[in-house]
C-alpha cells in the first residue's frame, strides 16, 4: 500500500496564498480517496482583519473545504483567543482536532486519533508549544510535551502500525523527540517556521515542514509492503509555482473586503487624528502609552515605535482603524523593577536602540516592518550619562512598574529582561485597551 499525506502548517492568516492551496489539495483528494490531510497549527493569525473580527471562524471554515482530516493548534490559536473562542474556534469543523498536552472538562481536543487504511492503523497524535504565563491566565491545564508524548504512546493500541506526530514544538524539539522516540513514523513540524524541502531523517524517523505563511504545501509519501513501511519519503512544494487562476485575487480581496466591514464599527469621533512615527514619540504613541499604564496600573510604558503602522484619522474611528494601526497579537506585561534594577535596564536597553531602529524584526507578537526606536517615557539621561526618572535621579530601592509587550519579554533581544520580576497583566491585546480608551473618551 501507498499512503500519501498532505500537510500545512504555520499559515498565519496569509489568505493571499489560499486559493492555490484549497485548489491544490482539493485535487489532491478528488483522485485518492486514502490520502490524510493535516494542519500543523497557526493557521490563524489575528493580523489579518477577517480573522480579527470573527475570532478565527472564517479560517476554521476553510479547513472543510478540503476537508483536513486532522489539525492542532499553535500559540496563535492557543493564546490570541479568550478560552471561550479556542472552545468554540472548531464548533463547524468537520474533522478531528487534536492536542494532547492543553486540556480542561470543556476541552475540543482529542489525544490521539486512529485511522485505518488497507487495514494499516495509523496513530495520530499532536502536541504544541506551552507559553505558562498566558495558558494560566486563560485557566487552560497544561501538560509538558514530553510527559504528554509518553503518556499517549503508552496507551496506544498493540496492532499501531504508524505513528504520526503533529507537532507544533519547533525543530530543536522534534530532532529531541525523533532520537528518544525512533517507534515514530513521522514528525510533521511547524512553529518554528523551518522548511525541510526533501524532509530529514533523524535516528529513522522522518521530519517534515513547510516553512511559514502558506509559502509551500508538504506532501509525504508512505510505501508499506504488508505491515511494514519499507519507504517514506517527504516533498515540498512551492505555491508560487502552482497553477493561478484570475479569481484568485479576488477570493483574497474579498477576504480583506468582508474583514473590513465586520470592523466598520465606530469606536470614537475625535477632532483630531494622532499622528505616529516608527523613530521618534508621536501624538499617537503618547496616547497609547497612558492608556496602557491607566489600564494596568503601570508607570510607563517601554515599547517599540514600529508597533504603530498607521495614523488614527481624524474624525470617526473604526475597530478596522485601530487594528489597522496596531494589528499585533501584543498584550500587556509588567515588570516589577528597584530603582537599581531599572537604571540596568534603561542602560541595556539604550545601547541596542540605534542598532534595532530599522532591524526588520519577525514574530514574537509583532507584525510590523521595522522594530523601529524605543520609546521609554520618563527615562532620559544626563549628560554624564546618568539614567533619570522624569529628569530627576531615580530612587534605588523604590519600585517602579514598567509596562511592556511580548515581543521584549520573548524575543531574544533583551536577555536582562528574563532576570525580572515579569507578570503577564491580561488577555486583552494592547489595541483592545486603546480601543477601550477611546471609547471612554466618546462617553
Amino acid at each position: 500500500m501507498q499512503l500519501k499525506i498532505y500537510h500545512t502548517n504555520d499559515i498565519h492568516s496569509h489568505l493571499e496564498n489560499w486559493p492555490k492551496i484549497e485548489r491544490f489539495l482539493q485535487e489532491k483528494k478528488a483522485t485518492d480517496d486514502k490520502a490524510l490531510f493535516f494542519d500543523i497549527g497557526d493557521f490563524i493569525d489575528r493580523v489579518h482583519p477577517l480573522t480579527e473580527a470573527t475570532a478565527g471562524q472564517a479560517n476554521t471554515s476553510l479547513l472543510n473545504h478540503i476537508p483536513y482530516d486532522a489539525v492542532t493548534i499553535g500559540n496563535n490559536e492557543g493564546t490570541t483567543l479568550s478560552k471561550e473562542q479556542l472552545q468554540h474556534l472548531y464548533d463547524d469543523y468537520t474533522g478531528d482536532v487534536l492536542c494532547a498536552n492543553i486540556q480542561n472538562t470543556m476541552s475540543p481536543f482529542k489525544d490521539f486519533v486512529i485511522y485505518e487504511r488497507d487495514n494499516e492503523k495509523i496513530a495520530v497524535i499532536a502536541l504544541t508549544v506551552i507559553f505558562s504565563q498566558f495558558y494560566d491566565l486563560l485557566d487552560w491545564e497544561t501538560e509538558e510535551p514530553i510527559a504528554a508524548l509518553e503518556r499517549v504512546l503508552a496507551s496506544l493500541p498493540e496492532d499501531v502500525s504508524t505513528i504520526i506526530l503533529l507537532s507544533h514544538l519547533g525543530l530543536p524539539m522534534d530532532e529531541k523527540i525523533a532520537e528518544r522516540y525512533p517507534e515514530i513514523t513521522l514528525i510533521l513540524g511547524s512553529h518554528t517556521h523551518h522548511l525541510l524541502e526533501e524532509g530529514k531523517f533523524v535516528n529513522g524517523v522522518l521530519l517534515a515542514a513547510c516553512g511559514r505563511y502558506g509559502e509551500y504545501v508538504g506532501e509525504v509519501t508512505l510505501n508499506f509492503n504488508s505491515e511494514t513501511i519499507v519507504s517514506k519519503e517527504a516533498i515540498a512544494h512551492k505555491v508560487d509555482n502552482l497553477v493561478a487562476t484570475t479569481k484568485d485575487h479576488l477570493q483574497t480581496q474579498l477576504f480583506f473586503e468582508t474583514g473590513k466591514q465586520l470592523l466598520s464599527q465606530v469606536v470614537a469621533t475625535r477632532p483630531h487624528e494622532l499622528t505616529h512615527s516608527w523613530y521618534e514619540e508621536s501624538e499617537l504613541s503618547a496616547f497609547v502609552n497612558q492608556s496602557i499604564c491607566e489600564a494596568v496600573e503601570a508607570d510607563t510604558f517601554l515599547v517599540n515605535a514600529g508597533i504603530y503602522l498607521t495614523d488614527l484619522p481624524r474624525g470617526d474611528i473604526t475597530r478596522f482603524d485601530i487594528h489597522q494601526c496596531l494589528p499585533h497579537p501584543l498584550n500587556p506585561f509588567v515588570l516589577s523593577l528597584t530603582g537599581n534594577q531599572l537604571i540596568f535596564l534603561a542602560r541595556k536597553i539604550m545601547e541596542q536602540a540605534d542598532s534595532l531602529r530599522d532591524y526588520p524584526l519577525r514574530g514574537y507578537g509583532f507584525r510590523g516592518e521595522v522594530f523601529g526606536q524605543i520609546l521609554f517615557p520618563r527615562i532620559t539621561f544626563d549628560k554624564k550619562g546618568y539614567v533619570l526618572w522624569d529628569n530627576t535621579p531615580i530612587i534605588r530601592d523604590k519600585i517602579y512598574k514598567v509596562a511592556t509587550t511580548d515581543t521584549f519579554i520573548f524575543a531574544p533581544l533583551f536577555p536582562v529582561i528574563k532576570e525580572l520580576d515579569v507578570s503577564l497583566k491580561s488577555e486583552q491585546f494592547i489595541r483592545n485597551i486603546v480601543e477601550e480608551n477611546l471609547l471612554n473618551e466618546k462617553r
